[in-house]
C-alpha cells in the first residue's frame, strides 16, 4: 500500500463498486490520473468504454498482489534481472499514450533486440 498514492486511494471504491453510475465515477477518476496530459474527451470516453468492461471483481483482483519494499520499481528489477527499464520523462502511466513515438522507439529497440 505504500506505493499507492492518495489520488488513487480516494477512487478506489468508487470503481470496485458494484453500482454502475458510482463505478463509471471511479474509473474516470482512475483514467485521470494515469496521464501527464488530459487525453481529449472522446479519447478518454473510449477508454473508459473498455475499462468499463471488466467486472468490479477482475479490479478487486489487483488488489491480491503483493507488493514488499523496496518500492515497486526495485522489486521488479530484483525478479527480472534481465528486463530493460525505461524511464520516460513527462509520461503518466500510460506512457504509451502520452508519448506515443518515444513508447514505440524504445519498443522497437526491445523487439530488435529478442
Amino acid at each position: 500500500m505504500s506505493v499507492l498514492t492518495p489520488e488513487f486511494l480516494s477512487v478506489v471504491p468508487q470503481f470496485l463498486s458494484t453500482d454502475a453510475e458510482t463505478c463509471v465515477r471511479g474509473l474516470e477518476g482512475l483514467l485521470r490520473l494515469c496521464f501527464a496530459r488530459e487525453p481529449s474527451v472522446s479519447d478518454l470516453y473510449l477508454m473508459l468504454g473498455y475499462n468499463v468492461s471488466a467486472p468490479p471483481y477482475v479490479r478487486q483482483g489487483m488488489f491480491s498482489r503483493s507488493f514488499h519494499k523496496p518500492a515497486a520499481v526495485d522489486q521488479h528489477k530484483a525478479a527480472m534481472p534481465h528486463a530493460q527499464l525505461q524511464l520516460m520523462p513527462n509520461t503518466g502511466h500510460a506512457a504509451f499514450w502520452d508519448d506515443a513515438a518515444s513508447f514505440n522507439k524504445h519498443l522497437s529497440a526491445f523487439c530488435e533486440s529478442l
